[in-house]
């Protein structure tokens, strides 16, 4: 699972003037407010499920408590014009979409929206609000955005083209990674039952990170051997995800499978660095 954190303090280049508190990057209203949204890929690759959290805005968990408010997500295409609105009583969330309806990979945008119009008295310290809203009286407009994520962008890096599955015939800790090509390429990662579970409710367990990079360089490694050429039919160029991942890679100032510098072990831990603690900093 891929999480994204949003907090006042996540970086933003333009924060909109509202007329109501908003927990989104950049904007002061929640001081310790986060709203983090945790992607994780439907094996069909046409679906993801979501997971909402929020931390330190207790106006909007409130709300959603008194079912006052939702959980939504935003699922577009702007080549396509498409936009698709989901959204949830529950913080677990499963979206999907018809890759015919899109003319590229869809981008999302989580949100929690007011369900509802009403009228509220601002308190600082019940809310968990700036000292710029205490004592507003003001109008909760049904569609109002209480907290918005970051957009992210479907197959903007390798991650999000990783889909494991549960093998029962691969002994304990064992994995492997092949091509798929049937629905645009991805990578279709085989795992033991055991390692399957951990990767799915370890997230808070440092290691899953090491088991993730150890993944995604296989994963680069499979491109290195079976992906080099970029011929015009067949070659990774015709994969709009894998065109997609290599820009990825540039705007990192990375190279990527086809580039003779291309190593994959350092790649895939410059973009995501092994997790460990240090002995020597370590107290006697």
């Amino acid at each position: 699972m891929t999480t994204i954190e949003t907090s006042a303090s996540s970086p933003s280049n333009a924060v909109r003037t509202q007329g109501f508190p908003v927990l989104e990057a950049g904007n002061i209203s929640f001081p310790e407010g986060v709203y983090s949204v945790g992607f994780s890929p439907g094996s069909d690759r046409r679906s993801f499920t979501l997971n909402h959290r929020l931390r330190g805005a207790a106006l909007i968990s409130r709300l959603l408590e008194e079912g006052r408010a939702c959980y939504v997500c935003a699922v577009s295409s702007p080549r396509s014009s498409y936009r698709r609105t989901y959204s949830s009583d529950a913080p677990e969330q499963r979206i999907s979409w018809d890759k015919d309806d899109l003319g590229e990979a869809p981008q999302f945008t989580p949100m929690i929206v007011s369900r509802e119009s009403g009228e509220l008295t601002l308190d600082k310290d019940r809310d968990g609000l700036h000292d710029i809203w205490n004592g507003h009286r003001l109008p909760l407009v049904a569609g109002q955005k209480l907290a918005v994520g970051q957009v992210v962008h479907l197959n903007a890096s390798v991650l999000q083209l990783l889909s494991l599955h549960a093998d029962e015939n691969l002994p304990s800790g064992v994995f492997v990674v092949d091509g798929n090509e049937e629905d645009g390429f991805y990578f279709h990662v085989r795992v033991s039952q055991d390692l399957h579970r951990f990767l799915r409710y370890g997230d808070k367990d440092p290691s899953r990170r090491n088991i993730m990079t150890h993944i995604v360089s296989a994963c680069f490694g499979l491109l290195r051997r079976e992906y080099a050429s970029e011929d015009d039919e067949g070659g990774w160029r015709s994969f709009r995800s894998l065109a997609a991942l290599a820009d990825t890679l540039e705007g990192r100032g990375l190279p990527h499978w086809a580039d003779d510098e291309f190593r994959p072990e350092e790649v895939a831990t410059r973009l995501y660095p092994h997790v460990f603690s240090d002995p020597s900093t370590e107290q006697v």
